[in-house]
């Protein structure tokens, strides 16, 4: 009888114990078969509309300088293509709102999102002038981050009073660099059109300073060696950002893409642990 009733609890410890793997198991799977269809989705986007926004020129020699890990261009894209990406964000995106105690609140629209929402965002990302421009800047070759990293290339809206990011360092996941870039596209008080009250500070050799962001400027940072936070919105405010990730080797190690699946959890939910 005792061995039996042994029996029976090592049966039901082995269920409760396999089950979660199992479900595990069965849900990554279904996600890589999705992201496979991505995959071919978006040869097809940037097959669409690779060629559709276009970039301004710009000269070795008028390119910011990077030796501090931050670099910034006002007026960055014409503005016929800065005001279609706007229209296509504006109108027609709805975001997740997602909220940290004491150090994040705000809203967020995932890479895999935008390839349903938004493709033109997403052939904007894999713009290869984009990625000649950043290169240069960095002075490294940069490539997009993988299809299945939900920030590789996401909107982050500060839309309600006191959306904010505390400070905090964007963790690198890859093999090489990683590289952050925003392109702020609305910044405004929605009643007098002026810019919010909100500021992007980081922090230069111990010391504390903003980063103007009007929309239409390109802000590019190294954010796993650049301290840096959004302070909060005020009333009647509004913030919209394009964000982008670009790595000089975007492959990880086990353990680091756990990582990055555990922090996307924060931003775009548990669903994210299957990304």
């Amino acid at each position: 009888m005792a061995i039996t009733n042994k029996l029976k609890i090592i049966v039901t410890l082995s269920v409760l114990l396999f089950i979660p793997l199992f479900a595990y198991i069965y849900l990554f799977a279904q996600q890589t078969r999705r992201y496979k269809k991505l995959e071919q989705a978006q040869k097809e986007m940037l097959t669409a509309y690779g060629d559709n926004l276009k970039l301004k020129t710009y000269r070795s020699e008028d390119l910011p300088d990077f030796k501090e890990r931050v670099a910034s261009i006002t007026t960055f894209l014409p503005e016929s293509t800065f005001l279609e990406l706007r229209d296509i964000i504006v109108e027609k995106i709805k975001t997740e709102r997602s909220y940290l105690p004491g150090h994040k609140k705000g809203g967020t629209v995932s890479y895999e999102a935008l390839h349903h929402n938004a493709p033109k965002i997403i052939a904007f990302y894999h713009s290869p002038q984009l990625r000649a421009l950043l290169s240069h800047i960095v002075g490294e070759q940069v490539v997009p981050t993988p299809i299945h990293d939900q920030s590789s290339c996401s909107l982050l809206y500060y839309d309600k009073p006191g959306d904010h990011i505390g400070w905090h360092y964007d963790h690198n996941f890859y093999n090489g660099r990683h590289f952050t870039v925003l392109i702020p596209i609305v910044n405004e008080h929605l009643a007098t059109k002026a810019l919010s009250s909100t500021k992007l500070f980081v922090k230069k050799n111990g010391a504390e300073e903003m980063i103007p962001t009007p929309p239409n400027t390109l802000v590019v940072f190294e954010g796993a060696k650049t301290l840096h936070k959004v302070t909060p919105l005020g009333p009647d405010e509004q913030r919209i950002l394009l964000s982008m990730t670009f790595s000089t080797t975007p492959r990880a190690s086990l353990h680091k893409e756990v990582a990055r699946r555990c922090k996307d959890t924060a931003f775009f939910g548990v669903r994210a642990l299957w990304s």
